[in-house]
């Protein structure tokens, strides 16, 4: 059991952000240090999982496009969460380069509004895209997304072998837990315990 102290530190360092990726970073060396050879073991290719996590982050990708359009959102909700498409767009354009590196076709992003829900229900995301009712809604579905992306990228540090691909992987799951921080943060303003309830990141698996 964690004591007032540590619990109030690590929620400290997780709403800077900084704390996330350490945290984070640090989670997923242990991961994928504690699966190596898995990779093998299961048949796949290095391009296979980085295929799978482009198709999730051009998902999520998606899902802002939508989000950040939508009249639900007022202004400041809108600005703060520019940054977080930007990064997701960043994350995109360095898988997809990567997997042409490693020989591979990039997956096509969502051709549509009812494709992209879809893909979401596959994930076992709650809350569509084109039904969204308030801001509440658009945030908690992106809040919901983005650890299911977390979550893509804890279970692929436990079967990469490729070092570059971990630290990569390590460094955008990262980045997709400060998003998770922020929006939770946006959800409930003030309350840190409600927007970063968790001190380890693994995401929805």
């Amino acid at each position: 059991m964690k004591t007032p102290r540590e619990t109030k530190t690590r929620r400290e360092l997780l709403v800077t952000g900084a704390g996330a990726a350490a945290a984070t970073l640090g989670g997923a060396a242990l991961a994928a240090s504690a699966a190596h050879g898995a990779s093998a073991a299961h048949g796949e290719s290095e391009a296979m999982h980085v295929y799978r996590l482009l198709s999730v982050e051009l998902l999520m990708l998606f899902t802002y496009d939508h989000v950040i359009a939508s009249p639900l959102l007022d202004r400041p909700t809108r600005r703060a969460l520019l940054p977080l498409r930007a990064q997701e767009k960043a994350h995109v354009h360095v898988l997809a380069a990567r997997l042409a590196a490693l020989g591979g076709v990039a997956p096509s992003p969502p051709a549509s509004v009812a494709a992209a829900n879809i893909d979401l229900a596959r994930r076992q995301v709650r809350g569509r895209l084109g039904q969204l009712r308030s801001e509440e809604d658009a945030l908690h579905l992106l809040l919901a997304a983005e650890r299911v992306v977390v979550g893509a990228y804890f279970v692929a540090l436990t079967t990469l072998e490729d070092r570059r691909l971990i630290v990569l992987a390590a460094q955008i799951m990262a980045n997709d837990a400060q998003h998770e921080a922020l929006v939770g943060e946006l959800l409930y303003p003030g309350q840190t315990g409600n927007a970063v309830p968790y001190g380890l990141v693994q995401g929805v698996q």
